[in-house]
């Protein structure tokens, strides 16, 4: 604040300074011009009688004009010699002043000088001398020097500066005064800002700013409070995300460590009972391998938003190459896993990821439709996006879960996730890449009666 008022204070100054300045050269400007035309009028005057060696009739005119112009006035001859002078002083002295020498042997008609001369009250006032060539039969025969002080318009030009002064003082007092009037209302809401700031860096995310009026700092609190509260929610799913990986990796070791023990513990186990608990923790195991799979992606999608390999894709392939790799589950199943090509579309995308994402979706309709069952895929245009269409007949979803399946490690029939053995996390590595390539996923499901995913993307050429 002390920074703007150094400044405005320095503006004012300068301000101050160069009106002064720039009134005094005008005031002095006139007054010079004004008073060399009365010194040439004299000197016009006084051309005739100071040829003829008039002295009466010349000092007549020089008195005459010292009481109308005021000031003194000399009249010299060609060589400078003062022939009248209107206080009689210096009448029969010769002159060597600059102003004089410059009007008799200078091609100049006129000249003035400003001179420094003490006053009678011991300081120094300013005068100008002017000095005109009297010229007769155009002939230089003398000049006309006239005195006059100039100290008036120094003097006003001081006022003036004071005066300036004064209101510059002023201003800058009131500025000062508006300044710590109003400071504490800006700054404020500023050290609000700035207190809340920290307590977050200090882990307190639930903090919030109090936002009013429709200023910018009220602008800018309220987009600090919806930062904050992104802030909260990734902390919040952050938790979350432990809380459910550590219960999905703590479920099949605990299911492995009952198997093991009750091998290691029980007598005379035979070697179906062997097999078959063996299985178990090896389905265990692939269990707990697929959930970290699962969160390695996730990682990488929320880290490498930018890491899209871009290729011209013909997506009929790489659907079809998604089928091909997911058909000998879905044969294990007894399911029919059809494949329709309604468009053959060329686009922009990742294919690993879009693959990826596809297979993915297929795997879950294999998963969640029972032996027998059907799992239609189909490529499609509509409008200016690509679909592809994943359709089962399987036991579908309630409409109430819809809005959840993309979560993280939602389920929505655990017991059943546990026998298909899913992580909860195919859907949501999914939903994130379509959003990567700009698309979408839509579902549309009855329970009891299947499900349709479809996944669009935006046809890049």
């Amino acid at each position: 604040m002390f920074i703007y008022l150094f400044v405005a204070a320095a503006t004012f100054a300068a301000v101050t300074f160069a009106v002064a300045y720039t009134a005094e050269d005008y005031l002095v400007k006139m007054r010079v011009s004004q008073q060399l035309k009365e010194t040439d009028s004299v000197a016009v005057s006084v051309a005739p009688y100071l040829y003829g060696s008039n002295s009466k009739k010349m000092f007549e005119i020089a008195e005459n004009a010292s009481k109308k112009y005021g000031g003194r006035f000399l009249i010299l001859n060609r060589s400078g010699i003062v022939q009248v002078d209107s206080f009689s002083m210096l009448n029969g002295q010769k002159l060597e002043h600059k102003e004089v020498s410059d009007v008799l042997l200078g091609p100049g008609d006129t000249s003035y000088g400003f001179h420094k001369i003490g006053g009678s009250d011991g300081g120094n006032n300013f005068v100008v001398y002017y000095a005109a060539a009297v010229v007769y039969n155009s002939e230089t025969i003398g000049a006309v020097l006239y005195s006059d002080g100039i100290q008036d318009v120094v003097d006003t030009t001081k006022s003036f500066v004071g005066l300036l002064v004064m209101i510059a003082g002023s201003a800058c007092a009131l500025l000062l005064l508006i300044s710590l009037i109003f400071s504490g209302y800006i700054t404020r809401p500023i050290n609000e800002l700035k207190n809340v700031a920290l307590s977050i860096s200090r882990g307190n995310l639930r903090q919030r700013i109090k936002v009013s009026g429709k200023s910018e700092i009220a602008m800018l609190a309220d987009t600090f409070n919806t930062m904050s509260e992104k802030l909260e929610n990734m902390d919040k799913h952050r938790r979350e995300l432990v809380s459910n990986a550590s219960h999905e990796l703590k479920t099949p070791l605990s299911s492995m460590k009952i198997l093991t023990e009750s091998l290691l513990y029980q007598d005379g186990v035979s070697e179906k009972i062997y097999k078959e608990f063996l299985s178990d923790i090896n389905r265990e195991i692939d269990r707990m391998s697929e959930t970290i799979s699962g969160l390695l992606t996730l990682a990488k999608t929320d880290t490498e938003t930018d890491a899209l390999v871009m290729n011209k894709i013909l997506l009929s392939e790489l659907v079809y190459k998604s089928v091909v790799a997911l058909k000998p589950l879905a044969n294990e199943k007894k399911i029919t896993l059809s494949y329709t090509v309604i468009n053959d579309i060329e686009t922009q995308c990742d294919a690993l990821k879009i693959m990826q994402a596809v297979m993915n979706l297929i795997d879950n309709a294999v998963k969640y439709t029972d032996k027998g069952g059907r799992v239609q895929v189909s490529v499609q245009k509509v409008g200016a996006e690509a679909a592809i269409v994943v359709k089962d007949d399987g036991c579908g979803i309630p409409e109430k879960e819809i809005p959840y399946i993309f979560d993280r490690f939602y389920r929505v029939d655990k017991a059943r996730s546990r026998d298909t053995g899913g992580s909860g996390l195919g859907l949501n590595i999914s939903q994130k890449i379509a959003l990567l390539h700009g698309g979408r996923i839509e579902v549309q499901s009855e329970e009891g009666k299947g499900s349709v995913f479809t996944l669009f993307l935006p046809i890049r050429g």
